[in-house]
């Protein structure tokens, strides 16, 4: 707006303003606009996301009943649309998790590991792919699979689940009776409260009884 002379009258003033007005009508009307708009906007947006939300949970609640329902292929196609439509969010991955410990359960072993395969390669969450890395090898242990399991457990990441991989490395070691690779593992476990000492003793002694008894 131009500058107004303080010593211009009220009415001066007043006309200068109107004069304004008149020539930059347009972009005022294109500031409010935007500002009405900007407001609509994020509520729409807000409440987009709302929705999208509510409809995710409704989707993994579903999966959940259709396995308790033991409606495995109705929970196989929820899951892979979530995975395909929202596979960055957490519901995919608690669905994933669902369906691929039924699977395991059914005992259909190469089912569930891909489901955990899925979630190790899409999952932004370290511990959700430790956490599948960990289930991972308990099945492929089931499937009479000790090296692919070992495998498994050698791509944990960082050393959040160390004490844990160690022990489920050496219980599947131990199980296909690799006792001087087992011994390792369990030694390498390190000391925290996760696992006591006396956890680890055991299963010590029970692979010296084990390899007493070959």
């Amino acid at each position: 707006m131009e500058h107004f002379e303080l010593d211009r009258t009220d009415e001066e003033r007043e006309e200068l303003v109107k004069q304004w007005i008149k020539n930059n009508w347009l972009m005022l009307v294109v500031v409010l606009m935007g500002a009405i708009g900007a407001v609509y906007g994020l509520n729409y947006y807000k409440q987009a996301k709302l929705d999208a939300l509510n409809t995710m949970a409704t989707k993994t609640e579903q999966v959940s009943q259709a396995l308790r329902e033991n409606k495995v292929s109705d929970a196989q196609t929820l899951v892979t649309e979530l995975q395909t439509d929202e596979k960055d969010t957490s519901f995919s991955s608690v669905a994933t998790l669902s369906l691929a410990q039924q699977y395991f359960h059914d005992k259909q072993y190469e089912k569930a590991i891909q489901q955990y395969d899925w979630l190790i390669a899409q999952s932004g969450d370290v511990a959700m792919r430790n956490l599948a890395r960990l289930r991972k090898a308990r099945v492929q242990s089931d499937a009479k699979q000790p090296k692919a399991a070992v495998d498994t457990l050698n791509g944990v990441e960082g050393n959040a689940n160390l004490a844990e991989t160690y022990l489920l490395k050496g219980d599947i070691l131990l199980s296909d009776k690799q006792f001087t690779e087992a011994k390792k593992a369990y030694e390498g476990i390190p000391k925290n409260q996760q696992i006591t000492e006396n956890v680890i003793k055991q299963r010590l002694e029970l692979l010296t009884i084990m390899q007493q008894q070959q």
